[in-house]
């Protein structure tokens, strides 16, 4: 079922700010990254399809409801704010199954298309670098990694310290602390 969408891509041109909003990157960042992944995407489902198990010839399953650009501004407003798929669905006229879809379909996608923090905060900064400040930003951009840094329930632990060490009194339940793990 085709809804009502909130963002379409036209809307994304016309209004850059939407996009660092939602997905956290620059608007001429998200145009890039668009561009490459536009380059890289044929040769990943083609890779992806080609399995030695799957059950539909290649070219059969269900064809794409959205757009390349709303498709990788869904999953990426997904990642950066954490609601649920279903608000994400509705603000790009998508589905939740969409979103679960394209988080499964794109991630690896994005995450070899995407720069590290690091590099875009040195580039604005237009700063001269050192060679060695080069090298840095050269390692950091061969490990990707999105990081999610909200806490994890766990079960209560039996050891009273443990307890203490993961008991969060603002949400009432034990969790465990990524930054502190």
């Amino acid at each position: 079922m085709r809804r009502n969408a909130v963002f379409t891509e036209s809307s994304l041109r016309q209004h850059p700010a939407v996009i660092k909003a939602f997905t956290g990157l620059p608007a001429e960042a998200f145009w890039d990254l668009i561009e490459k992944i536009a380059e890289q995407l044929p040769a990943y489902e083609e890779q992806r399809l080609g399995r030695a198990h799957r059950q539909r010839m290649l070219g059969g399953g269900r064809d794409f409801d959205q757009p390349l650009v709303i498709r990788v501004a869904l999953v990426l407003t997904y990642l950066r704010l954490h609601i649920p798929q279903e608000a994400v669905a509705q603000l790009y006229g998508a589905t939740q199954s969409d979103v679960s879809r394209e988080l499964r379909r794109l991630l690896p996608v994005l995450q070899a298309a995407l720069p590290c923090p690091a590099v875009w905060q040195q580039l604005a900064e237009g700063a001269d670098l050192s060679p060695e400040q080069c090298l840095e930003l050269e390692q950091l951009m061969d490990r990707r990694a999105l990081i999610d840094a909200t806490e994890q329930r766990i079960s209560r632990p039996t050891e009273s310290t443990k307890r203490k060490e993961h008991y969060s009194g603002k949400k009432k339940f034990h969790a465990q602390d990524p930054a502190r793990h």
